[in-house]
């Protein structure tokens, strides 16, 4: 059974256990967060969520893909881009701080409340941390300062004769 509609939250163990999945397109300003770090709400993002859960164990886990794409701004050259979204994300329901202490480093482990799991907050979550720390493109991505590295090692005395500040020292205030 799939849904076009995206709920604010969901019961995990219900929703794996009728079968549901979630398959929503969603305009970027559905995701307040999100959209505090683009350059505009251009765009849609594209969610789908499916469950399952291992027999064994009985643990459910919440298999969400994220397509679309959005306009950041290009911190090189301050000009807008489009950047393609593409996230894949294993979500595990947890009931217990102690239980996501324990949960397994390959799945992302969500805190389940009250009211159930908050799905679009954790959505979100998953939003942000596909974007990239430092949004760069075209020219700017191949720039050396931005490239990462050791900086250069430079003497005290070194670093005194170019200071700027030199020339205030000797001054004097009565």
């Amino acid at each position: 059974m799939s849904s076009r509609r995206f709920p604010a939250s969901l019961s995990p163990n219900k929703f794996v256990d009728q079968g549901k999945e979630i398959d929503a397109t969603l305009e970027i300003d559905y995701f307040e967060r999100f959209r505090q770090l683009l350059h505009s709400s251009k765009g849609e993002i594209h969610c789908k969520i499916n469950g399952e859960r291992v027999k064994d164990t009985r643990t459910t886990s919440l298999h969400v893909a994220i397509t679309g794409e959005v306009e950041l701004v290009c911190q090189g050259c301050t000009e807008p881009f489009v950047f393609k979204l593409d996230r894949q994300a294993v979500l595990r329901p947890v009931y217990s701080e102690e239980q996501m202490n324990n949960a397994p480093d390959d799945v992302e482990p969500v805190l389940v409340g009250e009211d159930g799991l908050d799905i679009k907050s954790a959505v979100e979550d998953e939003l942000i941390l596909s974007l990239p720390l430092i949004p760069l493109f075209g020219e700017c991505k191949e720039l050396e300062a931005y490239q990462s590295g050791e900086l250069p090692e430079e003497s005290i005395e070194q670093a005194e004769k170019g200071n700027p500040f030199n020339a205030l020292k000797d001054l004097k205030f009565d």
